[in-house]
């Protein structure tokens, strides 16, 4: 390896190591600010938080490696250009293509460890990370109450809550306990309430204020009965008395806790029963939704009508010597008022019931697809952010010899833009993929071949000097921020 290598590939490592852990623990911070409510002040161990805090930020490392990748080129470059070494480097005759050399190389190696890492170890940090919340939530049932959904803290009780306070206050509480198999309903309703957990976490005590309980008292028949309360206090027994670390065999079938290889055959697997079960809801619809009925239908003193599926129809009456080809016409001009009615009741039922199922199996195989994509854009995913690492690198080195300013300062701001950026179109095409308006292809990849040609078009217009922003102008829009937000200050 050249001096030069060497002396560009020493200014950008220090740089990418501070600026990577600086990454890691901003996405760790909004990791904690999620679950800071839930998680502090529980009687959890500072062990159980500090473990999931070690898992969470291997989550957070393929995120952090694109952004840590352009923020330390840019303030590599562009210390080089402040120094006027970059202009130093090319008066010798080395051009920018050789000067990023070492970078790109270093970011394939980055990015090709990143898909290692993403395809290796990071299902298995998520399946820790997923059992020891599981865990966490077993152990303590208020840490899995959320504003507006259904949640089950003890068995065969089920409670919504419609606001939840930091002190485990609740508002708005709707609770359905169905631990009584005699009784069908057993429903409470409150204004307001609160949720303890006793110290060795074997009952959960639930202190609810001005509510109703509906009730069904099961005797010769149901019987309903209704009671008004200012304050009532309910004790729930509780199964766990810890942390249970032995229920990865929950989470091992997810698509975040898979490597490539596991997704493709569970793609594969689910393709095929998808394609199955189409098939048989097809047979099916024909079968018991089309074509039913068509063998044999009574209509009262008229006999038995037993129809074909392929026209035209035969009729038998009950002396089975009288046959007769008639079509659908003359089979209706045969009924009376009363019989023709009775077959126009049954036809809009029997429609009514074909669109039901043909509701209730799209909403089966959509929900089907939907987890199938699911673990497509996974399987992308690993590609895409690994891929991002390079791409970032090919922005930031020319970005930096045109900004021409190191430091965490300007760079920093250049580079959360870029990143939001690429952050938002990956965020906005991921979701019209989940609710299956974009090809998975294609919303996991819109914002790397966005990248793409801007890297490019930089690299190649800096390298043959034909885009360069001036250095005073950059000072004097620096010194014109700083004028406005002074003048700003003075005006508070």
């Amino acid at each position: 390896m050249k001096r030069l290598h060497r002396y560009i590939l020493r200014a950008f490592i220090g740089p990418w190591v501070i600026t990577f852990l600086l990454c890691v623990f901003i996405l760790l911070m909004q990791f904690l600010w999620r679950y800071i409510d839930d998680l502090v002040g529980k009687g959890l161990d500072f062990s159980i938080i500090l473990e999931l805090m070690f898992y969470a930020s291997f989550s957070l490392v393929p995120l952090a490696l694109p952004l840590s990748g352009l923020l330390a080129s840019i303030m590599a470059m562009g210390k080089f250009g402040e120094t006027n070494e970059l202009f130093a480097m090319k008066s010798g005759g080395v051009s920018l293509y050789r000067i990023m050399l070492p970078l790109v190389v270093f970011n394939i190696v980055i990015s090709c460890g990143a898909f290692f890492f993403s395809n290796n170890l990071m299902p298995y940090t998520n399946l820790k990370m997923r059992s020891l919340l599981f865990g966490i939530q077993q152990q303590r049932p208020e840490v899995i109450i959320q504003n507006g959904i259904f949640v089950e803290p003890a068995d065969d009780i089920f409670i919504k809550v419609d606001q939840k306070t930091r002190n485990n206050d609740l508002n708005g509480i709707l609770i359905y306990d169905h631990r009584n198999t005699s009784t069908p309903n057993n429903v409470t309703m409150a204004s307001s309430g609160n949720i303890l957990i006793t110290e060795d976490n074997s009952m959960m005590i639930l202190e609810l204020h001005n509510g109703t309980r509906h009730e069904d008292v099961k005797g010769n028949k149901y019987q309903h009965q209704s009671s008004k309360f200012e304050r009532q206090v309910a004790y729930l027994e509780l199964d766990a008395t810890g942390i249970d670390k032995d229920n990865e065999e929950f989470f091992k079938g997810g698509y975040e806790m898979l490597d490539n290889q596991q997704l493709k055959y569970t793609m594969d697997s689910l393709n095929d029963a998808l394609g199955n079960r189409e098939q048989e809801i097809c047979g099916n619809f024909k079968r018991f939704q089309i074509f039913k009925g068509m063998n044999e239908i009574h209509y009262g003193n008229m006999g038995t009508y037993a129809f074909s599926k392929a026209p035209p129809l035969r009729i038998s009456a009950d002396d089975e010597s009288v046959v007769s080809k008639i079509n659908i016409d003359t089979l209706l001009s045969m009924m009376d008022n009363v019989q023709k009615e009775q077959v126009y009741e049954f036809a809009v039922n029997y429609s009514r019931s074909a669109d039901t199922y043909v509701n209730i199996v799209a909403d089966e195989v959509e929900g089907t697809r939907r987890w199938i994509v699911r673990h497509e854009i996974e399987w992308y995913r690993k590609y895409s952010l690994s891929l991002a690492c390079l791409l970032f690198c090919l922005i930031g080195i020319p970005l930096g010899s045109i900004i021409r300013k190191g430091g965490f300062g300007l760079s920093t701001v250049v580079s959360v833009l870029i990143f939001l950026m690429y952050y938002i179109i990956s965020t906005t095409f991921e979701s019209t993929v989940k609710e299956l308006v974009t090809p998975t292809y294609i919303g996991m990849w819109v914002s790397s071949l966005i990248l793409l040609p801007i890297g490019v078009y930089l690299v190649v217009a800096v390298a043959n000097d034909n885009l360069r922003i001036n250095p005073r102008v950059m000072n004097k829009i620096i010194n014109l921020i700083k004028f406005r937000r002074t003048k700003d200050e003075d005006n508070q």
